[in-house]
């Protein structure tokens, strides 16, 4: 289910990800976001404005060009259902744990970790937000530096 929480403008969404607002119709044109519309306007959800932090992310942090962005994002869902499942199972084992762990490191390798989510008081939304792409309940996203892979 799409959530739709908050309403924003292209230039409130250009400005506060520090994004022309042609990046962000060339990122709807490459389908990584779907804004609705009102009339002729784009309006962004939390949602979105999420997806396109970590767009800018695959961008800006790891240089990868859309089509690596678009299999990236595709990685990190995936990941992310897959690590949701596990913590959501109804039995948890070492074996379980050792998967999350497993799934933690490949997410570490994109600059992407999960993390439990701390209450600020604020509305301070400069995370993903819980259940955004399988972020748990109380947990979040967070960018950083990428993890070296060991061995190759």
């Amino acid at each position: 289910m799409r959530q739709t929480r908050g309403m924003y403008l292209i230039s409130m969404v250009a400005e506060t990800l520090d994004m022309h607002p042609q990046t962000l119709r060339k990122y709807e044109r490459a389908g990584f976001v779907a804004p609705p519309r009102i009339g002729t306007l784009r309006t962004y959800s939390d949602e979105d404005i999420a997806r396109l932090r970590l767009i800018k992310h695959f961008v800006d942090d790891l240089g990868l060009n859309l089509a690596g962005v678009e299999m990236a994002l595709t990685f990190t869902g995936d990941l992310l259902q897959m690590r949701t499942r596990l913590v959501n199972m109804s039995v948890y084992s070492e074996e379980i744990g050792d998967s999350i762990g497993q799934i933690d490191s490949m997410l570490a390798r994109l600059g992407v970790k999960v993390v439990k989510r701390v209450e600020s008081g604020n509305n301070d939304r400069r995370d993903i937000g819980e259940g955004w792409m399988g972020a748990g309940p109380g947990e979040t996203l967070e960018f950083g530096e990428v993890e070296e892979v060991q061995g190759l």
